[in-house]
């Protein structure tokens, strides 16, 4: 799944993109869009703190800089440029070509210049003062409000502020603190698609921008200012964006603009935390850090490589630094509605790709190693799991392919080796920062717990060779849990009544009794007449219908393989199944299929089709060399054409797979009782063992 940190632009939730997508276009000079503007803007004031007009421009955020400069600036005028970095630099430079007489005021990257050095500046006497609130290459939000009380102390002069990245953020305060002209936009933490520019302005500094003398045709503040006195805009603007930002900033009225705040504020400290935690250096002090962007100075200049690894190998996506940090220095983004566990995950992948790997003894002649991703799992993975019969599940090929492409969200992935002395790996396990989406270990909402394996491996094993390989494996997990701070940990789907269940039971771990999976031996079932045979009466004659009926309708059933072209449409059915089962984004069908064709040659995806080839139901399942796992299944409804269930008709398909490829046993997962029991499967008990405290 992407883990998509970059400083902008942002994510943008689904439920923002829909309302983009679900409006038609109106007129930007009819009724409707003056009634919307005109709704919209007094609540956008509310971000910036002011009771001032909020004009939006269709253009970029630099655009919404050269409409500040531009507009009230003259040629000539003495202007106080306050740096801290990179975007500071560049309001500076626009202020310089539209005739100002620029001074700078310069900190070192990563600091800002102090209050007494703002307020003996601004006292020599300018027009104006332009700042940075929040400096997206540096990651250091400027302390606004002892600036703006420093300069107010000397001088009466305009003061203009970017607040690009900060706006939703971090309070502006643009009354209370005296402010004239505040830039934002709707791409950063309002995690809004791009296009617009968002202004305050003061009355003074619009009275100043509609004096002659202004520099700008397009971006003129004043003109902007008039058209929104009646509820419109200059010129036409970016529609699509403007339905979205709505929905946006209904989102953060629901939760509270300081619950917005504070949320933001407490997902920038996990990350700086998890990152100092792994031995990695945040750039700013403390006190200076910005809720949006976290600035980490890696161990060599490779920024630039780093982040290309981190996208290939993780699907982690950061961004380098800027100007003289371009090299050395990769940056965060966690601005908008962010998950802290995808802040965290991220910050544990530059660890992984930027620090060496550790290991650490483990007692005895047992060595214990912590590799942070599945791309570095040697083939014993392989051999050890093929020895102790284990299932696909605990292949290296699927634990690459769903750590790049996780169909359940996932963080940071841990995989515990236990070596001898010379070596040889006698026990091994997969271990993540996962929640809880079936609700079968009775996590609250959003809780995570450090678990092995993921929960769409139902039926998983524990590689140990020997109890005391499986000791060290258990030790090993727990100070792992301990190092990430999660009370709750342990092994999960483990198939009840196995020799390593009772072992660790004895080692201290708890059982917690899970959902069944499902089983089908071949004994019960050799061949189709006999399977039938085997069942009651009402279903055998429930299946022989449903069976007749689909021949009668000329159905067929395909076998895929993973690299079926049409195979993300194909997972949309399964997608669509999950959701009715009370599942929703349970499987994500892009995601699904990305994990799917990474997984490759055990992948057969089976496919029901109507006799003109339009799809009625899909089943994932993985063949092995002893079993199937019927993995997965999703099918349409409520066709009054179809008379017979696609549902039977992909069962049959899977048990004839079963038969032609020879395997033991076909094992299914846990949802659809009642179907289950009617074809005759057994439950396999499933058990989670749940770790002491370590």
């Amino acid at each position: 799944m992407r883990n998509y940190r970059m400083t902008g632009p942002a994510e943008v939730s689904g439920a923002t993109l829909e309302a983009m997508a679900a409006e038609r276009m109106i007129s930007h000079r009819s009724r409707e869009f003056r009634d919307r503007l005109a709704d919209l803007t007094p609540r956008l004031a509310k971000v910036f703190g002011t009771t001032a007009p909020v004009l939006v421009l269709t253009c970029s955020g630099t655009g919404g800089l050269e409409a500040a400069a531009a507009s009230v600036l003259r040629r000539g005028d003495r202007v106080l440029s306050v740096r801290q970095g990179y975007f500071g630099a560049r309001f500076g430079e626009i202020a310089a070509f539209h005739g100002a007489e620029v001074d700078v005021l310069e900190s070192a990257w990563g600091d800002v210049p102090s209050t007494e050095e703002i307020r003996a500046k601004a006292a020599e006497g300018y027009q104006a003062v332009l700042l940075t609130h929040n400096e997206t290459s540096t990651g250091v939000l400027a302390p606004l409000e002892e600036w703006a009380a420093a300069i107010r102390s000397v001088s009466d002069c305009l003061i203009l502020v970017d607040v690009v990245s900060s706006l939703g953020a971090a309070e502006i305060a643009f009354d209370r603190l005296g402010l004239d002209v505040a830039v934002g936009v709707p791409q950063k933490a309002l995690a809004c698609p791009p296009g617009l520019a968002l202004v305050a302005a003061s009355e003074r500094a619009l009275a100043r921008a509609a004096a002659p003398g202004a520099g700008s045709y397009y971006l003129d503040l004043a003109r902007a200012a008039a058209h929104a006195r009646e509820s419109t805009t200059t010129y036409t603007p970016n529609l699509s964006v403007l339905f979205a930002l709505e929905a946006a900033v209904g989102e953060i009225e629901k939760e509270g603009l300081e619950n917005v705040w504070s949320r933001h504020a407490e997902t920038a400290r996990l990350c700086r935390e998890t990152l100092r935690a792994r031995g990695l250096l945040v750039v700013p002090p403390e006190p200076l850090c910005s809720p949006t962007v976290t600035a980490v100075r890696l161990p060599a200049p490779t920024a630039e490589r780093v982040r290309d690894t981190l996208a290939a190998r993780h699907d982690v996506w950061v961004s380098s630094g800027r100007g003289a940090w371009k090299r050395d220095v990769l940056r965060i983004g966690h601005m908008g509605p962010v998950a802290p566990a995808d802040v965290a995950a991220c910050a544990e992948a530059i660890a992984a790709v930027t620090t060496p790997r550790r290991s650490a003894p483990g007692g005895g002649r047992r060595e214990v190693r912590v590799l942070r991703t599945a791309d570095e799992l040697g083939p014993e993975w392989d051999e050890l799991a093929k020895d102790l019969a284990a299932p696909v599940f605990h292949t290296r090929a699927f634990l690459r392919a769903y750590e790049h492409h996780p169909v359940q969200k996932i963080a940071l992935p841990r995989y515990l080796e236990v070596r001898d002395a010379s070596g040889a790996l006698l026990a091994a396990a997969p271990a993540y920062l996962q929640g809880d989406p079936l609700g079968l270990l009775g996590l609250r909402e959003n809780e995570q717990a450090f678990l092995s394996p993921m929960w769409h491996c139902p039926g998983a094993r524990v590689l140990a060779r020997d109890d005391e390989s499986l000791r060290a494996l258990g030790e090993a997990f727990g100070a792992q849990a301990a190092e990430t701070g999660c009370a709750r940990w342990g092994f999960i789907n483990l198939e009840d009544g196995t020799d390593t269940v009772r072992a660790l039971g004895e080692h201290g771990f708890q059982r917690e009794e899970l959902v069944p999976r499902w089983v089908l031996p071949r004994t019960l079932a050799p061949d189709g007449p006999s399977y039938l045979a085997s069942l009651r009466g009402s279903a055998r004659r429930e299946l022989g219908r449903q069976l007749r009926r689909a021949e009668d309708q000329g159905a067929r059933c395909e076998i895929r393989r993973a690299d079926h072209p049409d195979l993300p449409r194909l997972m949309e059915f399964v997608a669509a199944t999950a959701t009715r089962a009370g599942s929703p984004r349970y499987y994500d069908p892009v995601k699904l299929a990305a994990f799917l064709r990474e997984l490759g040659e055990p992948v057969r995806v089976l496919e029901v089709c109507d006799a003109a080839g339009a799809t009625l139901a899909v089943g994932v399942s993985f063949l092995e060399a002893a079993r199937l796992q019927y993995w997965a299944a999703g099918y349409l409804r409520d066709r009054p054409d179809v008379a017979f269930s696609p549902y039977y008709r992909m069962w049959w398909q899977m048990l004839e797979l079963m038969w032609s490829s020879g395997v033991e046993i076909a094992e299914c997962g846990r949802l659809n009782e009642p179907f289950k029991r009617k074809m005759g499967l057994t439950p396999r008990p499933l058990v989670a063992l749940t770790g002491p405290a370590a």
